[in-house]
């Protein structure tokens, strides 16, 4: 069998694996692990097959991808004790709470709030779900738009993109660093994430005439409770890893440990919640796709994905391709576990091919594949539906329309936001 159809076979397999995976609800990674080392009987690499008995299939275990492993580990388990013991939730509900009744603040508001979230690396489910949560009482007690108000949350989310302890940010890093020799964010892509999310925003308010919103009377403000002692120990061993790994430059992994440990250590949540709650499924996922990956590269799919896409590429039409083939993947996939993975190797010889700059490439398709979580049928926009639906004054199947025609709309968004040079 030559080369190229073995090349030609692991893109098939790879795109098999993904469809199998989403309709048997199987986790891809481990799907992706078992598929690799059936497919690397067949991937030859310097002294046999891949998934030989002679090599023990150790040039299959050697794509685990621990860096990424590390990061997401460590830092979910530092963030999980703010959001475990309630730290965050207070937080952020105080400050949902200074709109008062200005009505037209409000989703200037929780935009804000969501992109600071995103950007300190809390731009999780969890703390999604929260705001997705906020977002549907004050859309109904304040005679909001529901679905204004979910595009608030949901667009806040696309600066997680640019953070270095976020879950897309450091897998970024760490396929940047691996091609580049140096890291994407946040240096490049942070400020780059910031002024389309901010534009994303800016469209969303416009579209739904967020300033005719008119001042209600200022209501009696939910009861919040005041931080306890343990709390406050959280939102400080917070601010510590900040100053640890961004301002001072130690490990990222290493910094979040020694908070999270002196954390524990002073009993600010329960251990077992804290390291529960870490997203093992989403960790499983990514480590199997890259190990997947990593063998289809070594096939030669890779080679073969990237000469077909330069056959549709130039200099004008790389970065809103690649937006839109990341919106349109993210409908039905994981951003992290599988378009990055799949995508980011494909940008070198493209960005070289076409004369673009690679990052701008990579944040293109970072923030396209972010911009379509308002799709009700990918996980991000089910579980706002299903939050939303929880009123009985919106009907379902009207809300999952709607967040289908604006998954769409802003996957437009983004790839004009790319082809303008937004994205760098």
């Amino acid at each position: 069998m030559g080369t190229e159809m073995i090349g030609w076979i692991s893109l098939v397999v790879f795109v098999l694996t993904i469809v199998v995976g989403i309709k048997k609800k199987v986790n891809l990674g481990i799907l992706a692990i078992a598929v690799g080392f059936l497919l690397g009987f067949f991937v030859m690499v310097e002294g046999g097959s891949m998934s030989s008995l002679a090599l023990r299939g150790k040039p299959i275990t050697a794509l685990f991808p621990f860096n990424i492993f590390w990061m997401i580990v460590s830092v979910s388990l530092m963030l999980n004790v703010g959001a475990v013991n309630g730290a965050f939730d207070i937080v952020i509900k105080k400050l949902v709470n200074l709109a008062g009744g200005r009505r037209a603040l409000i989703p200037v508001y929780v935009f804000i709030i969501m992109m600071i979230a995103c950007a300190l690396g809390m731009g999780t489910s969890g703390v999604v779900i929260l705001l997705c949560t906020i977002a549907a009482s004050i859309a109904k007690d304040q005679d909001i738009d529901p679905i204004f108000m979910l595009l608030s949350v949901l667009t806040g989310t696309a600066v997680s993109i640019g953070s270095p302890v976020a879950v897309v940010g450091i897998i970024c890093n760490g396929y940047a660093e691996d091609l580049w020799g140096r890291q994407i964010a946040p240096s490049y892509m942070l400020p780059h994430a910031i002024a389309m999310a901010v534009l994303s925003f800016a469209f969303v308010y416009i579209v739904f005439k967020g300033w005719k919103l008119e001042r209600w009377p200022k209501t009696k403000a939910e009861d919040v409770p005041k931080l306890n002692s343990k709390q406050i120990l959280s939102l400080l061993g917070m601010a510590a890893f900040i100053g640890l790994s961004i301002v001072a430059g130690f490990d990222i992994g290493l910094s979040a440990f020694l908070v999270a440990a002196v954390l524990l250590l002073l009993g600010c949540a329960d251990e077992k919640k804290v390291i529960a709650t870490v997203p093992w499924s989403s960790v499983l996922l990514i480590s199997g796709m890259c190990i997947l990956i990593g063998i289809v590269q070594q096939a030669g799919g890779m080679e073969l994905l990237t000469n077909a896409l330069k056959a549709l590429m130039n200099r004008f039409t790389v970065k809103p391709l690649y937006s839109i083939i990341g919106s349109l993947l993210a409908m039905v996939s994981s951003i992290t576990g599988v378009i990055l993975p799949s995508m980011i190797p494909t940008i070198p010889d493209i960005a070289v091919a076409t004369g673009v700059d690679p990052f701008a490439v990579v944040t293109a398709l970072a923030f396209g594949s972010n911009c379509t979580v308002t799709c009700p049928v990918s996980s991000m926009g089910a579980i706002a539906l299903g939050i939303m639906s929880t009123n009985p004054k919106w009907d379902s199947g009207v809300l999952f329309k709607r967040l289908f025609l604006w998954a769409f709309i802003m996957m437009g968004v983004a790839a004009l936001l790319a082809g303008i040079g937004i994205a760098g």
